[in-house]
């Protein structure tokens, strides 16, 4: 349990560098705007793309425990080339690299966890909110220390190696998966048929649509704090969101655990918290407003992240379960990400954040209505009870 807990707590040092500063290391490299938009693009393209395929090998071959420490040997090494980069070539190999294995390290440790303690709720959550600890921990630490310098890429790519260097450690220790007998690949029809139920194909739909009203917040809320708030406070409000889904999701694992509620309840309370979440940022732009709106952060994720993980636990037979949690990190998350930060420039830079926050709010209605109608399909006995 301690090496566990050690990887996902760990696991945030890195992310806690790479994901805000990416964007900043290859700006540094020289490139305009907009050779960093697309560059950008094509990283989050490689996220959507490397999870599937690695998750694929992992459900085929049972090399879970190596797959994932060449994932973060491979993510320093992707690092490393975008820190060192001389030539537009170098910096399309590194962020390939970076963005193929960092993006597939989460769905294997997902379902590593649920397969080890047979698909327990409270157990998983617990664990994963020792990620969430982490990455408020971590971010706290860079504001303190004022680190990384964001005008060095050696700075940022050092601690984001780092960062992987430690995460590496507690992985190597992790107890060794059984591996499948050579020559031996499951098959979609193995163990009577579909590998997974409908529930889960308007899961992930359901899953998609609000993290589509979420990537409002994910791409611009920085932005909207500096440009429309005048303020800086981006790491405060950010460690404020993270702390509060906490408590939030320890909650959500153990009512889960208990059969005290369903998935798609904690879906439907995500999808209305988002809703209320985004009208405040619309309605009441200020400081008091969007420090009320980020405390709401416990139940748009809180609730949201063990319900989607128990959902794909249930709803997909383990067989075939790195390869669901990898389609709810890519399609779920990944792809809505995609096209709500693309939709949502045209509209920040059209008619601005009112109606950014305000339109984004109607897809979380819809996520919420898909949950009501579907309600009877997302109840029917699972696919897998562990």
């Amino acid at each position: 349990m301690f090496s566990l807990f050690a990887s996902y707590f760990l696991m945030y040092f890195s992310q806690s560098v790479i994901n805000p500063y990416l964007q900043i290391m290859v700006r540094n490299l020289g490139y305009s705007y907009d050779v960093v938009g697309y560059l950008l693009s094509l990283f989050e393209v490689a996220g959507l793309i490397g999870p599937l395929l690695v998750a694929r090998y992992v459900d085929t071959r049972g090399t879970m425990k190596y797959t994932l420490l060449v994932c973060i040997a491979l993510t320093g090494v992707g690092v490393g080339i975008i820190t060192f980069s001389s030539s537009l070539l170098m910096t399309i190999v590194g962020l390939v690299l970076l963005a193929f294995f960092t993006r597939s390290t989460l769905p294997i440790m997902d379902t590593y966890t649920n397969n080890r303690f047979n698909g327990d709720a409270q157990k998983y959550t617990i664990l994963r909110a020792t990620g969430t600890f982490g990455f408020v921990f971590f971010s706290l630490l860079l504001a303190v220390t004022h680190l990384p310098d964001q005008t060095s890429n050696n700075s940022i790519g050092f601690l984001a190696i780092l960062g992987c260097i430690v995460f590496f450690i507690p992985v190597a220790t992790w107890e060794r998966a059984q591996k499948r007998p050579k020559g031996i690949v499951f098959s979609s029809t193995e163990s009577g048929g579909k590998w997974c139920d409908s529930a889960f194909i308007i899961g992930l739909i359901i899953i998609g649509l609000n993290r589509l009203s979420m990537s409002s917040v994910t791409s611009f809320f920085s932005l909207y704090l500096v440009e429309e708030l005048h303020t800086n406070a981006i790491s405060l409000m950010n460690a404020i969101a993270g702390a509060s889904e906490f408590g939030a999701m320890i909650f959500a694992g153990i009512m889960l655990q208990r059969r005290k509620i369903l998935p798609v309840q904690l879906l439907m309370i995500s999808g209305a918290a988002m809703m209320v979440r985004l009208c405040i940022y619309a309605l009441f732009p200020t400081f008091s407003g969007a420090l009320v709106a980020q405390f709401l952060h416990s139940l748009c994720y809180g609730f949201f992240n063990p319900a989607a993980v128990y959902l794909v636990a249930r709803r997909v037979k383990r067989s075939h379960r790195t390869l669901g949690m990898s389609m709810y990190i890519s399609l779920g998350i990944g792809l809505p990400t995609v096209l709500g930060s693309s939709l949502g420039g045209i509209i920040v830079e059209k008619m601005g954040y009112k109606v950014l926050f305000s339109s984004f709010a109607l897809f979380a209605l819809a996520s919420l209505l898909m949950c009501i109608v579907f309600y009877r399909t997302m109840t029917k006995p699972p696919i897998e009870e562990t």
